[in-house]
């Protein structure tokens, strides 16, 4: 039989067993709800601000610092842009008359470059839908494709058995509520502001929600010591858009109307 002492301490002991697991259950729910609110704070559809006063699209990223490139990635740069700058390819013909609206292929190549960003921000005002999840983070851009973030701790893959993309591997995590990313694995081709990138380029992003939740600011930082003399960096501002906005979706069908304009002028219906 236990003495009263003995049932004393251990019900003490009992209580205090007690305490701690709720602590620890309490602790565990402020822990999935702060990570709630981070992703919840983070979601919905964003648009880039001309906070630099460039007045264009073509001027929005004109007052970001130019990269600091290394002779081997100016060498590079110098490849790409002339690669860009080929000529279209020649006329493509199936030797045979096309009918009004039936599409076609005009040219061998009909648009130079094959760099693009992928990364769901454009350098321009294009909209972005951001989806957060527990496990990954998504964001579609207003031009098609997507891109994925994961979030569930995993890491990069071997870049020697992989095959490099336009938007790359990315891995996240939050920091006091920013997401931070770091990508790799991207295709070689030149980044914003001037600079450049191949599958070994690290990128940095901070996506941080400001305190009233209308805007985000995203800061790129590229790092790579065999492209760049210091970390390259930049940072975009976007809006909210308010809570009732939506996206119309579009596509091309060679049997709309609409769509079959072309290079040739279409006859006139008096």
């Amino acid at each position: 039989m236990m003495s009263r002492r003995h049932i004393r301490v251990a019900a003490a002991l009992a209580a205090a067993a007690a305490v701690a697991i709720a602590a620890r259950v309490t602790f565990g729910q402020q822990s999935a709800a702060g990570a709630a609110a981070e992703r919840s704070v983070l979601e919905g559809d964003w648009v880039r601000l001309d906070t630099a006063g460039s007045g264009d699209f073509g001027g929005l990223t004109s007052k970001f610092t130019p990269a600091a490139l290394t002779p081997e990635a100016t060498t590079m740069m110098t490849a790409v842009r002339q690669a860009q700058n080929q000529p279209r390819g020649g006329a493509f013909t199936e030797n045979r008359v096309h009918k009004e609206g039936e599409p076609y292929i005009v040219v061998d190549r009909p648009c130079g470059g094959g760099f693009g960003g992928a990364l769901g921000v454009n350098p321009d005002s294009g909209a972005i839908h951001v989806i957060a999840q527990k496990d990954e983070v998504i964001i579609a851009p207003e031009r098609g494709g997507s891109r994925h973030i994961f979030m569930d701790g995993r890491g990069h893959p071997d870049l020697s058995r992989g095959t490099p993309t336009a938007s790359g591997h990315a891995v996240g995590h939050y920091e006091n509520g920013v997401l931070v990313v770091d990508t790799v694995g991207f295709i070689p081709g030149p980044v914003t502001a001037g600079g450049f990138r191949t599958p070994e380029t690290h990128l940095t992003e901070r996506f941080e929600v400001s305190p009233d939740g209308k805007r985000l600011t995203i800061k790129y930082t590229w790092s790579d010591p065999r492209l760049y003399q210091k970390p390259h960096s930049y940072e975009y501002v976007l809006e909210r858009l308010p809570a009732d906005s939506y996206a119309l979706e579009e596509w091309c069908d060679a049997s709309d109307p609409i769509e079959q304009q072309s290079i040739v002028p279409p006859k006139q219906i008096q």
